[in-house]
């Protein structure tokens, strides 16, 4: 399946509305280049430029990282044109979407873990632990390739509790 130009800027909207916050750019890659047939990398970067400079998106910093979120006018623009976006790729990217347990309205108390791009192929792992929608802790660990830091990403996420709970006995000792 091949989309016209814009379809792919629905499917941009679309993705960006099913989020309750900002969205990285890599994320945003990661959830619409899946298939070259849909929309390749190119693609995502000449219609994100577009739909930027139109007033539907804009690129705003969260989490210490560029972000893109949809506008007023590209919030009304989804709802109008959402049909356009076919069904496939509405249900893949409303369930990636969904799969992910982060939402800082609905849980204050999660846990974040991402991969950071830093450049000559080289990644992080990060995640950060909320409480009451604050961070208490965050820890960045350069993790090499990108196949590597999704890994640690994987077991900083499962293992959070423990190395907060690390932390604070290590530096309660420490005094």
């Amino acid at each position: 399946m091949f989309l016209e130009k814009d379809e792919m800027k629905f499917a941009i909207l679309y993705t960006l509305k099913q989020y309750k916050y900002p969205v990285s750019l890599e994320r945003l890659t990661g959830l619409l280049t899946w298939d070259e047939n849909v929309m390749s990398y190119f693609d995502l970067t000449i219609m994100l430029s577009e739909l930027i400079e139109d007033g539907f998106t804009e690129r705003v910093y969260y989490r210490n990282e560029e972000c893109v979120r949809l506008t007023g006018k590209g919030v009304d623009t989804d709802e109008f044109f959402r049909g356009r976006v076919p069904g496939s790729i509405r249900r893949k990217i409303k369930a990636a979407a969904e799969s992910e347990e982060f939402d800082e309205k609905t849980n204050p108390n999660g846990i974040v873990s991402e991969i950071i791009p830093i450049g000559g192929g080289r990644y992080m792992a990060a995640v950060t632990m909320l409480d009451a929608g604050s961070p208490m802790l965050e820890l960045k660990i350069d993790a090499g390739y990108k196949y590597e830091a999704s890994r640690t990403k994987d077991a900083l996420k499962r293992k959070a509790g423990e190395i907060y709970k690390y932390i604070c006995k290590t530096l309660d000792e420490s005094e």
